[in-house]
């Protein structure tokens, strides 16, 4: 989502809001579905809804509806498109893009693509051959799809870098201390959580640090009464303004996305990261071990997280500044702030506009 809108931004600064119409479309069950109302973009929600990976009941449930939930979405596509009429269509990854993207081919519209993860997703394999290019974030990815073109990550035009004292005065922090930020992706990371639970006290003791630490909204009531009266912790359910908590932060701590990892990149962060180990075709370790080989961050497997291979991996970052601006300048290499820019640009030369 947030790539997508990304683009959207800078379709609208080089067209102007009067020359151009957007139509979002994606899962009703996304995070999409809230966001984008809220924004103000014309957004359409279909039935599609990814796999479940578990032998729950509801996991079960929700995968014997797949077969009908990718037919109403085609459906639902076909009628959102027809009516929309565009001149082309982006998709910018994950199983929601799938039914669109298909089905504007089907009527002969133009297709780009964004892809975020070293990995190509599904619906990037699939579609691939199909698009005019597929703009990818990360140069490996030439490895497994043609037709590819790096450009970087589209990031937001709301984020910005601020003074880092004024960002931990914005979390009630000390400016003295090392901080960590610590979050697993918007919907939080139970194994993450879990693990600082149990060692976040240890390890503000004896690192003499303190956290920025995003639970996700259903982890927040879990953690809230044992740690938010500590001063050197802050902890919230959610951070609307992921600029402030990247500005204010020593370090990162956290899952490896695609989209994280561009903006601790942006950001020029360095990071530890735990991939999600049940992640579609592994390609969060994937991208890890991308910034891991550039030398951009350190990667501790999710059955290897411990307290003693942490501060193993902390104690020579903390106890060395220079390594760790180094590490956060390798990561700043691997941005490209023009990303969006180059990719909006180029589609609007292929298509005759510029």
């Amino acid at each position: 989502m947030y790539p997508a809108i990304a683009l959207a931004e800078q379709f609208s600064e080089v067209l102007g809001r009067n020359h151009l119409e957007l139509l979002f479309i994606g899962s009703s069950y996304g995070l999409e579905s809230r966001v984008l109302p809220e924004k103000g973009y014309n957004f359409k929600s279909i039935w599609i809804r990814g796999i479940q990976r578990g032998w729950r009941w509801q996991h079960l449930k929700v995968n014997l509806l797949a077969p009908f939930r990718i037919v109403t979405s085609l459906f639902q596509s076909i009628f959102y498109i027809k009516h929309f009429s565009p001149d082309f269509a982006i998709g910018t990854g994950g199983y929601s893009s799938g039914p669109p993207l298909y089905i504007a081919d089907k009527m002969g519209i133009d297709l780009f693509l964004q892809e975020q993860n070293v990995y190509p997703g599904v619906t990037t394999r699939l579609l691939a051959k199909k698009a005019q290019k597929v703009y990818t974030a990360y140069q490996n990815t030439d490895g497994y799809i043609a037709n590819t073109d790096n450009r970087g990550m589209p990031i937001r035009r709301s984020f910005k870098k601020i003074d880092k004292r004024e960002a931990l005065k914005y979390f009630d922090l000390k400016a003295n201390k090392k901080t960590i930020f610590m979050f697993g992706g918007s919907q939080g990371s139970r194994a993450l959580n879990q693990f600082l639970s149990e060692n976040i006290t240890k390890l503000t003791r004896e690192f003499d640090c303190q956290f920025i630490w995003q639970t996700g909204r259903k982890n927040f009531s879990k953690y809230e009464e044992d740690f938010q009266d500590n001063e050197n912790i802050y902890i919230t359910p959610y951070i609307d303004h992921m600029d402030r908590a990247y500005s204010a932060c020593d370090l990162v701590l956290s899952r490896a996305g695609a989209l994280s990892l561009a903006e601790l990149c942006e950001f020029g962060k360095p990071s530890i990261l735990v991939p999600l180990p049940i992640a579609a075709a592994n390609h969060q370790e994937k991208n890890a071990r991308d910034l891991e080989e550039k030398g951009a961050a350190k990667v501790i497997l999710e059955q290897h997280l411990t307290y003693s291979e942490f501060s193993e991996v902390l104690k020579p970052l903390f106890s060395n500044t220079k390594k760790l601006k180094k590490m956060g300048n390798e990561a700043h290499k691997l941005s490209n702030p023009r990303a969006a820019q180059e990719i909006v640009n180029d589609i609007l030369k292929i298509e005759g506009i510029l």
